[in-house]
């Protein structure tokens, strides 16, 4: 113990030194707290100017989709009543009747066979349906079936106007329905049609302008031709096989 420092003095400095230490880490400690929820005040701040500003432009965005979305919406609905305005263009409301399919049929056959006879028409008379001979469609099929016959009446037609002398073979391929990248509705139904037949170029440029400009929307899928020699076809001649392929508006938009 140090000279002439009493005991109870040296215990009063202890003890003031310990208070003294105390006091300061006390002031500390309220410090350090005072500067952290400051700081999670300004975080806090900070976070919800950030979600109200985020709000308001995720709301902005949101607008502004939805009124690009009305937009093409429109756009689509307009192209929509251009491309499927003609009746021929879509399905039948109702499912129709087996006899009179068949009763179609054989009047459209014939109604080919008497327009073909002044450029001597040559086609397959059941016009690719082959299987309806001796026997009708079942009800299910009809609309499908009713709306084939309806498009190959149609390019029938469009191929006497331009003069194509021959078709060899006619097959109808499987219709599917169509619908927009994460549309659940169909939009619209394609039907498939492959074709063989014989024309010169002329009559082939006549039937595609005539395809592009009918009633029906069609598109031509797959076009190969082949340049007949004199041993195999007429001088000019050319030997064409192609997949036609009309859209048709499903009956529920109609």
């Amino acid at each position: 113990m140090a000279k002439g420092i009493k005991p109870h003095v040296m215990t009063k400095l202890v003890l003031g030194l310990v208070f003294l230490g105390s006091l300061c880490v006390a002031i500390f400690v309220a410090f350090d707290r005072s500067s952290l929820e400051r700081s999670i005040q300004d975080k806090t701040g900070e976070l919800e100017s950030y979600k109200d500003q985020g709000l308001a432009v995720l709301n902005r965005d949101r607008l502004r989709l939805e009124k690009q979305l009305k937009a093409l919406k429109d756009v689509n609905d307009q192209l929509s009543a251009g491309l499927f305005s003609n009746p021929k263009s879509k399905m039948p409301k109702e499912a129709g009747d087996a006899l009179k399919f068949k009763e179609e049929l054989y009047r459209v056959q014939n109604k080919i066979k008497e327009e073909g006879m002044p450029i001597d028409f040559q086609f397959p008379f059941w016009l690719g349906f082959e299987r309806y001979e001796h026997d009708i469609p079942v009800s299910a099929d009809l609309p499908v079936r009713a709306k084939q016959l309806e498009i190959i009446k149609e390019i029938m037609d469009l191929m006497l106007q331009a003069k194509v002398p021959e078709v060899s073979s006619i097959e109808f391929l499987e219709s599917k329905n169509v619908t927009y990248d994460g549309g659940k509705e169909p939009m619209f139904r394609e039907f498939p049609v492959r074709m063989s037949f014989k024309c010169k170029n002329d009559n082939l440029l006549g039937f595609l302008y005539k395809i592009y400009v009918s009633g029906i929307p069609f598109r031509v899928d797959m076009l190969k031709i082949k340049v007949l020699n004199e041993e195999t076809g007429e001088k000019g001649e050319l030997k064409v096989e192609a997949v036609i392929v009309a859209a048709i508006q499903q009956a529920d938009k109609i």
